[in-house]
């Protein structure tokens, strides 16, 4: 990871203040949490050693070969609009990866909810966000993020499930450039937070989600259920058909889409 280019391209007065790099840490969520950070810091290690993603699962990321980074925010928002941010941020990743990589590798690229990013029906990318002051009107971002860029190995248990960029690519990318366009476009488009109709209908619009048959288990309940996806709606909650055509909304859960057999999860 090239610091100096990061810097030189990313702190400016509109875009970041400041960027922490750590050779090795356990979590940049944790460390942003335990540590009063400045507005529009970028927290950013070469190994993260436990990371982890949504329900505490472990996120695995290969050192000096993968992004795993923390963006601290301060962002006006109202509280029924904060799911907005996790819908947002993966957007924009997933924008910048298509627009990093040829198409033809990337045409089998999707978001799947609630802010995963498939490849070939494979996870490459999540987010995780904590929010400070989440009763203020400015609340405090902690925007977390695992891609896995350039790994090659994955654990026995995860390889079915995960993949990375250079798996499915063939291409070995520069985890600077990538990162710069990651964040560049995070704040060139601040905007889109504001419009959420908007920002969901193109969020929408790049899912392989709705429609479909998939496997849905609630949080409480480790039954599997085979449901159809019938929207997401304003608040970010799945409409789903469940087999007794009964329609029902869910803001938190687990899906798997048939073939590919994967847990939705938000990761770092």
């Amino acid at each position: 990871m090239n610091i100096d280019l990061l810097k030189s391209n990313l702190i400016n007065d509109n875009c970041l203040s400041d960027i922490i790099y750590f050779e090795e840490i356990e979590s940049t969520n944790e460390y942003a949490k335990k540590h009063d950070i400045p507005d529009n810091t970028l927290i950013i290690t070469d190994r993260q050693t436990k990371g982890k993603g949504r329900f505490s699962r472990i996120w695995e990321s290969a050192p000096g070969k993968d992004l795993t980074f923390s963006l601290i925010k301060k962002i006006n928002i109202g509280i029924d609009e904060v799911h907005l941010i996790n819908f947002y941020t993966s957007y924009i990743i997933f924008e910048s990866v298509r627009k990093t990589y040829p198409a033809p590798a990337v045409k089998n690229l999707f978001l799947k909810w609630p802010n995963d990013i498939l490849l070939n029906g494979k996870k490459i990318s999540g987010i995780l966000t904590d929010v400070k002051d989440l009763r203020s009107l400015s609340k405090n971002f902690i925007i977390g993020s695992g891609i896995n860029v350039n790994s090659g190995e994955f654990n026995i248990d995860v390889k079915s499930k995960a993949t990375s960029l250079l798996n499915e690519t063939g291409i070995e990318s520069d985890n600077t450039s990538l990162l710069i366009e990651i964040v560049s476009g995070f704040y060139s488009n601040l905007d889109m937070i504001y419009n959420g109709k908007d920002l969901l209908s193109l969020w929408k619009k790049n899912s392989d989600v709705i429609g479909k048959v998939i496997c849905f288990r609630q949080l409480n309940d480790d039954t599997e259920k085979s449901v159809t996806v019938k929207d997401i709606d304003s608040d970010g909650a799945l409409i789903i058909l469940d087999s007794e055509n009964k329609i029902k909304k869910f803001h938190s859960g687990e899906i798997s889409i048939g073939y590919d057999r994967i847990m939705s999860e938000n990761t770092l």
